[in-house]
């Protein structure tokens, strides 16, 4: 009867060994489903390997800062953080396209408190979301850096982009006076705090 408990025992000791090391890490799979037009969706899958730690799995998504770029680093060392990126104006297609060579236009630059705000119009494809980073140019430039992205259509528009920044600890550098969007030469100044 001993034995039989020992051997039990040892079965049980190597399963749980067994589920320990020998784990099999499954893959995550996410499914993107997006409206391209009235009829008709596009849907991507993406499978993340599992087992990775939770800040190498950032799937992006939509408009979004692009977290954690050597850009960005750089604006945290210089005390601004990136809050948000959004589009507060979807592609706006009653501006004639013979007037997109006015564009980007800064629409409105502000303080309140510690966060710094900025609108700025852009011309991208009507399909398109947006990555957005920033860096300090010349030690007083915000640069804001957009990239658009998704699918394709024909058509081109202008969005509305809102960039949000705390600049709580900018305020120890007091280094930022104006804003630049994809290193441009169109500027515009940033009031003081």
């Amino acid at each position: 009867m001993q034995f039989y408990f020992k051997i039990f025992y040892l079965l049980i000791g190597f399963l749980f060994i067994g589920n320990c090391y020998g784990q099999e890490i499954a893959n995550d799979t996410i499914f993107i489903k997006k409206t391209v037009h009235t009829e008709k969706i596009e849907i991507d899958t993406l499978i993340i390997k599992g087992g990775i730690s939770p800040a190498e799995t950032k799937v992006l998504i939509g408009t979004t800062f692009l977290p954690y770029s050597n850009k960005m680093i750089g604006l945290l060392n210089k005390g601004i953080e990136p809050i948000s990126l959004n589009v507060v104006e979807e592609c706006n297609q009653s501006v004639d396209p013979e007037l997109f060579v006015n564009y980007p236009q800064f629409i409105k630059v502000e303080r309140d408190s510690n966060e710094l705000t900025i609108d700025v119009s852009v011309i991208a494809n009507c399909c398109h979301e947006f990555l957005g980073e920033a860096e300090v140019l010349n030690d007083d430039t915000l640069n804001l850096i957009y990239t658009s992205y998704g699918g394709f259509c024909t058509c081109s528009c202008v969005f509305t982009l809102r960039f949000i920044f705390n600049t709580e600890m900018e305020s120890n550098y007091n280094i930022l006076k104006f804003v630049k969007i994809n290193n441009s030469v169109i500027k515009a100044v940033i009031p003081s705090p």
